[in-house]
C-alpha cells in the first residue's frame, strides 16, 4: 500500500510539472530570449528610428518615444508630435516591433514575445544612437514610454546599465544625458524589474488610470511603495482607462484628461530638460 501511494504521488508530481511546463511553453520566446548586445541592438534599431525636429539648427533638447505593445502606428506618432513638437523638443521615435520584423503585435501584448525587461536594451541602444546625432543635445534627453514602452524605460532605469533579460552589462554610461522619464500607464507586474530596485535616481513622472483594464495600476503602486523614489511625480486619474490620452481602438480617449496630462508632462520637461544646461 505504501509503495502504491508513493508511486501515485510521484505520478501526480510528474503530471503537475508537465502541466506547468506546457503552460509556460507559449511564453518560451519571452522567458528565454536569444542573447543580444548593444552593437546588435544599435544595428537593428538604426533603420527604425524616426526623427522630428523643430525649426532651426539645434542642438535641441530631445525626447525619445517608445510605443506600446501594439506597435508604432502613424496615429500614435502624430498624436505625440501634436502636443510635444511645438514645445521646442526634438522627437526620436523608436520602433521596436518594426526593428524585429514583428508584424503581429498580439503575442507581444499577450506576454508571449518581447517582454519590457528585454526591450530595455532598446532604450540603451536608442540613446547610444541619439548621441551620434549632431542636431540633438546629448546632455538634455528624456525618455517617454507608453504602456509596454513605459515598462521598458522603467526597467532600463532599474537596471541602470547592468546585465538584463537577455543582454550583458552595458555600463553606467548607458543612461548618460537622460534628465527625466515619463511613463504613461506602464506595466509594473511580474516580470517587470522596477520593484527589484530603483536603479538610477532620475526624475520620473508616472500617469496611472484608476479604471485601467489592461495594466493594473495597483501593481505600479505596489512596486513603487517599497522604493525610495524621491524624484517621483505620480499623477492618478481615478476615472481613466488604458490609453485615456489619445484615440485608439479601445475607445477610451478622454480629451480633458489628455490635456491635463500633457500639461503636466510639458511642465516636467520644461523643468528637467530646458533648465539643465
Amino acid at each position: 500500500m505504501r509503495i502504491t501511494t508513493r508511486r501515485t504521488f510521484s505520478i501526480l508530481l510528474i503530471l503537475i510539472a508537465t502541466a506547468a511546463l506546457l503552460g509556460l511553453y507559449p511564453y518560451r520566446a519571452a522567458l528565454l530570449p536569444a542573447a543580444d548586445d548593444l552593437v546588435s541592438a544599435r544595428e537593428r534599431l538604426a533603420p527604425h528610428l524616426s526623427l522630428f525636429t523643430p525649426a532651426g539648427e539645434g542642438p535641441f533638447p530631445t525626447v525619445l518615444v517608445f510605443h506600446g505593445c501594439s506597435g508604432q502606428s502613424p496615429g500614435f506618432v502624430e498624436n505625440v508630435k501634436k502636443w510635444l513638437l511645438p514645445q521646442g523638443y526634438a522627437l526620436l521615435f523608436v520602433d521596436s516591433l518594426g526593428a524585429r520584423g514583428i508584424d503581429d503585435w498580439h503575442p507581444v501584448c499577450d506576454g508571449k514575445l518581447l517582454w519590457g525587461n528585454e526591450r530595455a536594451l532598446d532604450v540603451y541602444a536608442a540613446l547610444d544612437l541619439a548621441r551620434s546625432m549632431p542636431r540633438l543635445d546629448h546632455r538634455r534627453m528624456a525618455l517617454l514610454g507608453y504602456s509596454h514602452g513605459g515598462w521598458s524605460i522603467l526597467d532600463a532605469l532599474a537596471y541602470d546599465g547592468g546585465a538584463g533579460h537577455g543582454f550583458p552589462r552595458i555600463g553606467q554610461q548607458a543612461l548618460d544625458g537622460v534628465r527625466g522619464v515619463i511613463a504613461f500607464y506602464p506595466y509594473c507586474g511580474f516580470p517587470a524589474h522596477l520593484r527589484q530596485g530603483k536603479g538610477r535616481d532620475l526624475p520620473v513622472l508616472m500617469f496611472l488610470g484608476g479604471k485601467d483594464r489592461i495594466t493594473d495600476h495597483l501593481q505600479c503602486l505596489s512596486a513603487i511603495d517599497g522604493l525610495e523614489l524621491e524624484q517621483l511625480q505620480l499623477v492618478q486619474y481615478g476615472g481613466a482607462d488604458h490609453v485615456f490620452d489619445q484615440r485608439s481602438d479601445l475607445n477610451t480617449y478622454q480629451p480633458r484628461l489628455a490635456e491635463d496630462a500633457h500639461q503636466h508632462a510639458q511642465a516636467f520637461l520644461q523643468e528637467n530638460l530646458k533648465a539643465a544646461q
